[in-house]
This record gives structure tokens, sequence and C-alpha cells, in this order.
């Protein structure tokens, strides 16, 4: 009798169209990790003040997503049972992670009110703020103390409404693609206009209430689909890509104004969908693969950074910065296992059930990991 050896197992991209965007996913979420880690680098008392540019890497996301989306169901959801599938596929794809990390904060916190080490930004354990949050509308709703379990679901909620809406852009696209970017512009224009207004300088884009923060991004992210060939005429698309991201990081790691960083989010991710019109250098090749992880890394990493840097690095140990290195190096370290243990064993086969519900045959895991994992396959049949 012989024993089948267990295999670790590879991260593959579904689609070899969108490589850069693979890989600039990636990096967005590694940029969120560091945003929320750095911080325990630096004395409680002037953490409120450290720029908080990087945040705007998830306005990168709602672009990606915008245009990934486009790519997959462009023509495709044009019935109640079409539009009714593509919610299904949605749910699937971002809920079971979305209620089992908000089920394990929640239990992380009540250890902690047990404790008696919940300290002063305990979330509010209210019934009511909980059930808002399980269904996303924390992106849009305050309820008790303001502060809500799952602390990254505010976008995710932001992104459900964007995906309820995807039926008028794609029918708007359809219509007129100028049409669309036009629009687009307006509601990025009108979206200035409302944070230059009501959000104080030094925090300004993040302060914009999610759903219409997400919407220019992601209305934009449609128009790049729809005008993609012409990005063809972007000349070294690879270089640009490059210069654009150094200039962004420069810009979210000073004090530079949120709005000149969401510009250069914009070209940075115009610059990369550019660059995927052509073929991709092998090192792009060999690191696409981990934005599969992407979803996972966003997800978990608040609540890794929550016990091992907040609760044990700094409140247990008071650690010194130096001292802080190592935690801040495990503390990675658990969130890329965890990642990578959670989209293989808990997001693909949850996603493939919920994909399944109701359906006559239900697809394979492969099937839903290559027409459903962000997208980056155009669906067949």
């Amino acid at each position: 009798m012989t024993v089948k050896a267990w295999t670790i197992p590879v991260l593959r991209v579904a689609s070899d169209e969108m490589l850069h965007l693979d890989l600039l996913r990636f990096i967005a979420s590694i940029g969120i990790v560091v945003r929320h880690s750095f911080e325990f680098f630096f004395p409680a008392a002037i953490r409120p003040t450290l720029p908080s540019g990087l945040a705007l890497f998830v306005d990168l996301f709602f672009v990606i997503s915008g245009f990934v989306i486009a790519h997959v169901y462009q023509g495709k959801v044009e019935s109640l049972a079409d539009y009714g599938s593509f919610l299904q596929r949605r749910v699937g794809r971002l809920m079971p992670l979305h209620w089992l990390t908000l089920a394990a904060s929640i239990i992380v916190w009540s250890v902690f009110v047990v404790l008696g080490k919940a300290g002063n930004h305990q979330p509010s354990f209210e019934a009511t703020c909980i059930a808002e949050t399980a269904l996303l509308l924390n992106a849009m709703l305050t309820c008790g103390n303001g502060i809500s379990f799952s602390s990254v679901s505010w976008s995710i909620g932001a992104e459900m409404v964007m995906y309820l809406m995807f039926p008028l852009f794609a029918w708007a696209a359809i219509r007129s693609r100028l049409g669309l970017l036009v629009a687009s512009f307006l509601v990025l224009v009108a979206m200035i206009a409302v944070d230059l207004t009501q959000n104080s300088v030094d925090r300004s884009w993040v302060d914009v209430l999610p759903p219409f923060r997400a919407l220019p991004s992601f209305m934009i992210g449609i128009c790049l689909f729809c005008f993609r060939h012409e990005l063809q005429i972007i000349p070294a698309p690879g270089r640009a890509l490059l210069l654009s991201m150094a200039l962004l990081l420069i810009s979210m790691i000073t004090s530079t104004h949120h709005l000149i960083s969401l510009g250069l989010v914009y070209v940075v991710a115009i610059t990369a969908m550019a660059a995927d019109q052509r073929t991709a250098p092998p090192l792009v090749k060999r690191l696409a693969p981990l934005g599969q992880l992407t979803y996972s890394i966003y997800m978990w990493h608040s609540l890794v950074i929550l016990i091992v840097m907040n609760a044990i690095a700094d409140k247990l140990f008071h650690a010194s910065p130096g001292l802080m290195v190592p935690f801040c190096i495990v503390s990675w370290l658990i969130i890329f296992a965890i990642s990578y243990f959670s989209y293989f064993v808990i997001e693909t086969p949850a996603r493939r059930y919920i994909d399944g519900l109701g359906r006559a045959n239900k697809r394979s895991v492969a099937d839903v990991v290559v027409s459903e994992n962000e997208g980056l396959r155009r669906q067949t049949g």
C-alpha cells in the first residue's frame, strides 16, 4: 500500500492577459499591510499624525476591480437571471472570508474584554452593529461607538455597492463608451468637490464616504477596459509603470495631498493596463501568481497585526522600535501563511459551493478559480 505524498498547492494565474495587474494587486495588498503595521514603530501619541497615503492603495483595488469585472461580465449581464447569477458569484467571492474574519475578530476581542485588555478602541458588541457589519452595511452606516469588527470590511461593502450598480455601467458602456468616460470624470470631480469642502486637508480622500469614494475609481476601471486597445499607444509602458509607481510610493509616504496621490493611482493603473497589452517580462510572469492572495491578505492582515504587534508587542512588551522588527517579520510571515491556507482550503471550496447553489451542474474548483478569481478570464459559452 502506497501513501500519496502531500504536496503544497501551487499558485497560478487565472489568465496571462493581466499579469501586471495581478502583480499590482499583490503590491497594493502589501502596501496596506505596511500601512497598518509600521505605525507600531512610532509612539502612540504621534500615530494619528503619520502620513496616511498608503491607504490609497484601496483605490487602486477599486480601479482594478472595475476593469476586471468589465473584462469578465461586459455583455453577459443582460437579464434578471444573469444579474442574479452575477451577484451570486460576487457573494461567493467576498462573503465567506468576510464572515469568517468577522467571527474571528469577535472571538479575539471577546478574549481581550475578558482579560480586561480591550482598551478604548473596542468595537461595538451591539447585535445590530454586528449584523450591519455582517451584511457589509458598515460601509454606509455608523452604529454604536462607530468602531466595527473586521475593520477593513468597509471597502468590501463599497465594492458590493459597485457590483449592484454594474449593470447600469455596462449598459452605459454599450450605449456610449465616451459618454461613460465623461460621466466618470464628472463623478470624480463631484467627489473631489465633496472631499475638499467636507474633509480636513491632512486626512482628505480617505474620509470620503466609502461608496462615493469607490464610485469614480470603479467607473474609471470600466472605462479603461472599454478603451484598453487605445492604451497601446503609450510608449514603453513597463518603464512608465515603474516610474509612476515610484512617484506614487513617494507621494504616499510623504505629506503629499491625497488628491495628488489619487491621480498617481490612476496613472499607475493605466500604465499597468497598457503594459498588459504587451508581453510581460519573466519577473512579472513569475511574481504575478501572488496576486491570487490579495483578498486573503487584505482580510486577514488587520487581525494578525492586532494580536501580534498591537496586543503582544506594543501593549504587553512595550517593544522598542528595534524589538518591534522581529514582531513585524513574524506578523508578515503569519499573514502570508494564513492567506495561502485560506485561499486554497477556505475561499475556493466556499466559492465553489455558493456558486453551485441552485445549479444543476456544479463546477469544479478549477473552473471556479479560472472564471471567478477576480474575473481574470473571460467566461465561455
